[in-house]
């Protein structure tokens, strides 16, 4: 018979102990099974108790390390959270304490107070930044108010003084009234500065990107200054670099805004002398050019410690420039924030008595050719006759000025006081075009504006306002105007935009 396998210290029991007789027998042999399965068992149990007695050890070490670190980390991170309080600016009154690592109460405390004072000094900012802007939007309320109470009138001094320069009068009287026109041009001068001043300042200025022609506007600009450079006996000289791309993309408006105002600055400071103005390409690839555009004066000069402080609000060189010369000492901050917004910056170079020469540069793409504007000279004293126009003017002096230009030119003119009075017009007569004030009793003019658009989605129609703030500019044209002039008007621009829209008479 086959011997059972044993547990080994069972087989030794058995052989020393039982005969071969008592082995023999079933009941004996079940009991030994029976006994031999417990030896198997435990042997099991043995392995099982020492492989988890090892396992358990192996944890324990792991746990003990990661303790270990924890608290390592625990301290390093408390020394440096004292160390970063003694960094702190303790508000006055409050004395830094002792600090312990091991007194995290006092720490937690401490810094607890820290956090307190520091939530009421953002609450302190923020109020003192929400008086700031609401101080800054008063302002800027303030200006467009007083903008369209100036312009109101001095748009019939403008209309009327150049109407009378028209007509044939005696040297003297043309004399007057060309001191008259200067004067009124210096303070429509003045109060374009104030405005542009508030819309750059409360980031309203947009920049458009469209082609545009720079050696064009800078020979433009250039022209349009030359009769007042000839005043004080100056000459204009102007050199532009042959290799200045045709057309370049960006906003002509500003840029042209920006070269005014330092070509203005030159004639003023300068008498009997020389201005240069320069555009030169620096450096050209595929898709941008790089360009230097400066302007330079044989004038007064610029002391060389105030020549950082021209560029601050409401700053010229001294107070004597500005009994002298006028201005608002706006022009240059305006320039500086302009060439900001397309990330450029103004620099001047100057010395007292020697003249100045201011400089920037742009970095503009390269746009495709620019479409010639319409030929201005096709237009003449004929185009306009006979073209009806809805006139909605409630001051009355406007309403003469506005009528004699308009008269002149043949055009067909009825008059409305308010935008009521234009709705009940408009119902009656046929025209062809609208020239709209904004501000007027009964019913102003973005309200007439809107029902006229109910009732005819093509006429154009042309604010003829003197409310010039960007507020008032959008939420015309987002009512349905098709154009904006501002008072006081030039009757040229006027002019070229009747006729604009009278040869294109479906705007959209």
């Amino acid at each position: 018979m086959e011997t059972p396998a044993y547990h080994k210290l069972l087989a030794r029991q058995i052989k020393k102990h039982l005969p071969d007789d008592c082995i023999q027998n079933d009941r004996i042999q079940a009991f030994i099974r029976a006994i031999n399965e417990s030896y198997h068992s435990f042997e099991r149990d043995k392995e099982l108790l020492e492989h988890s007695a090892q396992l358990n050890e192996r944890e324990y070490a792991d746990v003990n390390q990661k303790l270990k670190d924890e608290v390592n980390q625990r301290r390093q991170s408390v020394e440096k959270l004292i160390e970063a309080i003694y960094s702190l600016d303790v508000p006055q009154g409050d004395e830094r304490p002792a600090l312990d690592a091991n007194n995290l109460r006092m720490l937690v405390d401490f810094l607890q107070r820290q956090i307190e004072y520091r939530k009421r000094t953002e609450d302190e900012l923020r109020k003192a930044k929400e008086l700031a802007e609401e101080g800054t939007r008063a302002k800027s309320e303030f200006l467009s108010m007083m903008s369209h109470e100036i312009r109101t009138p001095l748009n019939a001094i403008v209309g009327m003084t150049y109407l009378l320069l028209q007509e044939e009068k005696e040297p003297r009287l043309i004399d007057h009234l060309k001191t008259l026109h200067f004067s009124t041009e210096h303070l429509y001068a003045l109060i374009n500065d104030l405005l542009d001043f508030s819309k750059i300042e409360a980031g309203k200025v947009e920049l458009e990107e469209i082609s545009f022609d720079f050696k064009l506007l800078i020979s433009n600009i250039k022209r349009a200054h030359q009769p007042a450079a000839e005043e004080r006996g100056n000459r204009i000289r102007l050199m532009i670099d042959d290799d200045v791309p045709d057309s370049l993309v960006g906003d002509p408006l500003r840029i042209g805004q920006v070269l005014t105002n330092l070509v203005s600055n030159a004639i003023k400071f300068t008498e009997g002398g020389q201005i240069t103005i320069e555009l030169s390409l620096l450096n050209k690839n595929r898709t941008h050019a790089l360009l230097y555009a400066s302007v330079t004066d044989s004038g007064i000069g610029i002391p060389a410690n105030k020549q950082q402080a021209i560029f601050e609000m409401f700053t010229q060189a001294n107070s004597a420039t500005t009994r002298k010369y006028g201005g608002t000492g706006l022009g240059l901050v305006i320039t500086k924030r302009l060439l900001q917004l397309h990330g450029s910056d103004i620099f001047v170079e100057s010395e007292e008595g020697k003249g100045a020469k201011f400089y920037f540069t742009l970095n503009l793409p390269i746009g495709e050719e620019v479409q010639p504007a319409p030929i201005v000279d096709a237009i003449n004293n004929q185009t306009l006759k006979g073209v009806r126009i809805l006139l909605v003017e409630d001051y009355p002096i406007n309403v003469k000025v506005a009528t004699q230009f308009l008269e002149r030119w043949g055009v067909s003119v009825t008059v409305a006081e308010n935008g009521l009075e234009a709705l009940e017009r408009f119902d009656q007569e046929s025209f062809d075009l609208v020239l709209m004030d904004l501000q007027m009793p009964i019913m102003d003019g973005y309200t007439a504006t809107e029902e006229i658009r109910k009732r005819n989605k093509k006429i154009p129609i042309i604010a003829l306002t003197a409310s010039a703030s960007f507020n008032n500019k959008d939420r015309a044209l987002h009512v349905g105007i098709n154009d904006y002039v501002t008072k006081p008007f030039n009757p040229k621009d006027l002019f070229k935009k009747i006729a604009h829209y009278h040869l294109n008479p479906h705007p959209g």
